[in-house]
């Protein structure tokens, strides 16, 4: 994951990465550093949990991430996933 546009957030804040299935809650794929890149391993079977999402989604969190395992701040950004 890279920041295409780094932002600048209050230390006592994350961005949390959210995978956005076709039905159910969102599924938290780890911290995003807010400026630089992140690498977030996959485990070999998520084609299939993959295959099924629409999209992604980084939200504001509380630093550590989402003490729900839901997004509980504003979402920031949202795309689609595409397969190629």
């Amino acid at each position: 994951v890279k920041a295409l546009a780094p932002i600048t957030i209050a230390g006592d804040r994350a961005l949390e990465l959210w995978l956005l299935p076709a039905q159910g809650d969102p599924r938290s794929m780890g911290l995003v550093a807010p400026a630089g890149t992140a690498a977030l391993p996959l485990a070999t079977d998520s084609g299939d949990f993959l295959a099924g999402a629409t999209g992604l989604a980084i939200s504001l969190e509380p630093a550590g991430g989402s003490p729900t395992g839901k997004p509980t701040g504003p979402i920031l950004y949202t795309g689609k996933i595409e397969q190629i």
